[in-house]
């Protein structure tokens, strides 16, 4: 019994002898296998680096290791097409004070994002030696192009939390101080002025230019809702996509409105058919002085072309003793789909006086043609222009006459009144012919012209021997029958 005893603990004792030689072979394997891992780690990193990466890149990363095992999201950042040179070519301190206290969080972080930031220690820290050593045989010193020295002193004294190192904004104007002459223009954009530079700008990297935080075709519209505007039934084209730094500056501006150009250069580079009215004689004060967006909305109108307000409206804004006109018993038939203002004036500039698109008589032809402009020309009145007798708007005396009748006649014919013996020609006479009360015009004249070419006597059919007592006996039948 003894002996048995004494074989079974030996065995057993060979047994233990056994599994704990066992157990550190497999502990070995495991260091051995961590190991290979690790150097295949690193392995992949250099890979990765002298393939797909630039060598700024490979600097940063391997200078600012202590941050980015907490922020590896910055990373990826890195490859984006705008990326921020002092984040790519310089330390993290430039702008942002170093901290490394643990600071304890009511929130838990998830695994991967532990196991991220010890894939990016195992990953960078042996490639971190390797720079260290190179640089240190090389003696390279971040140095430019040129060759001279950047920086040297001391970093900042760590703390529990990263602060910038200066407010932000002043920070920014350290590499950017060219921008300062924009902050003495008139109009500022208000970010800019007040140095809310990453209100817009992303301080490490973007997809989008110029390190925009959003694609600039929406980064307006956070702050410049223009959904009403973009709604209406006209959108002018660079508001309607959005490129919205085609018209305005982006931090500031000599015109209003932060725009790159004042307003009438600015139109003229989509609107080149308007720009040779600038060299025209007269001018319509708005276009004169740079005010295209005194009739023109800039983004979006339900009235073209992109107007403020449809026309007559629009012009009696400024020219309110012109509406009073049109309220007149006689007036054109301006605001109706027959007439507008803008088919007798230019709106922009024309080379005849009150922007009219023709000169004296031949204006009124443009409607009033036939048969009015041959008989007038013929006449003796062919010296009188159109509005020396009639107004263009409104008056109380028909047809638009600018006094009433007989006395509008009488400024140019006042011999009529001398002498005893004269025709009545007044209304309070009565005109058997038209029913009316007689007067110039109705009773006995034709102000246009007729075939008398003299006198412009309204003829009757009566034949040319008898024409103009014929004329008369219209009224004074009686004493036609005597003939």
């Amino acid at each position: 019994m003894t002996d048995s005893q004494e074989l079974l603990e030996t065995a057993e004792q060979a047994a233990d002898e056994g599994a704990d030689g066992r157990g550190a072979r497999s502990r070995v394997a495991i260091v051995i296998v961590a190991l290979l891992l690790l150097l295949l780690c690193v392995i992949t990193t250099v890979v990765d680096v002298w393939v797909n990466r630039d060598p700024d890149t490979v600097r940063f990363i391997a200078r600012n290791l202590e941050c980015l095992q907490c922020h590896v999201e910055l990373i990826p950042e890195l490859s984006y097409p705008s990326v921020h040179d002092p984040f790519l070519k310089r330390d993290c301190s430039v702008c942002h004070t170093e901290h490394g206290k643990e600071v304890e969080y009511t929130v838990r972080q998830g695994a991967s994002r532990t196991l991220q930031r010890m894939r990016v220690w195992l990953e960078w820290l042996p490639l971190k030696f390797v720079f260290w050593a190179y640089e240190s045989v090389t003696g390279v010193v971040a140095v430019d192009e040129g060759g001279r020295v950047l920086e040297r002193g001391t970093s900042q004294e760590k703390g529990p939390d990263s602060q910038l190192t200066l407010a932000a904004d002043e920070l920014c104007w350290i590499c950017h101080g060219d921008l300062g002459p924009q902050l003495g223009q008139e109009y500022p954009h208000n970010p800019f002025a007040k140095g809310y530079c990453t209100t817009c700008h992303d301080p490490h990297a973007s997809k989008n230019r110029a390190l925009l935080s959003q694609d600039e075709r929406d980064l307006c519209l956070t702050c410049h809702p223009m959904g009403a505007e973009l709604s209406r039934s006209q959108v002018h084209p660079p508001a309607a996509e959005r490129h919205c730094l085609n018209c305005h500056h982006p931090h500031s501006s000599d015109w209003e409105g932060i725009l790159v150009d004042n307003q009438r250069d600015l139109c003229f580079v989509c609107h080149p058919t308007v720009a040779p009215l600038s060299q025209k004689a007269v001018q319509h004060q708005p276009f004169r002085h740079n005010n295209c967006t005194g009739c023109h909305e800039p983004h979006g109108s339900d009235h073209t072309p992109l107007l403020v307000d449809g026309t007559p409206p629009l012009c009696f804004d400024c020219h309110p003793a012109i509406e009073r006109d049109f309220e007149r018993p006689s007036h054109h038939p301006v605001g109706t789909v027959d007439l507008r203002c803008e088919d007798c004036h230019n709106p922009h500039a024309a080379d005849y006086s009150y922007l009219l698109t023709a000169r004296d008589n031949s204006f009124c032809y443009e409607c009033h043609a036939e048969p009015i402009r041959a008989s007038y020309d013929a006449s003796a009145h062919n010296r009188t222009l159109c509005v020396g007798c009639h107004t263009p708007h409104g008056s109380d005396w028909g047809p638009l006459l600018r006094d009433r009748n007989p006395e509008l006649c009488l400024r140019c014919h006042s011999e009529t009144v001398d002498g005893a013996n004269k025709h009545p020609f007044r209304p309070t006479f009565f005109d058997v012919s038209s029913g009316q009360g007689m007067n110039c015009t109705r009773t006995c004249h034709d102000p246009h012209g007729t075939n008398d070419s003299d006198w412009m006597i309204k003829y009757t059919s009566y034949d040319a021997v008898w024409r103009r007592d014929g004329f008369c006996l219209q009224c004074h039948s009686t004493v036609g029958t005597s003939y």
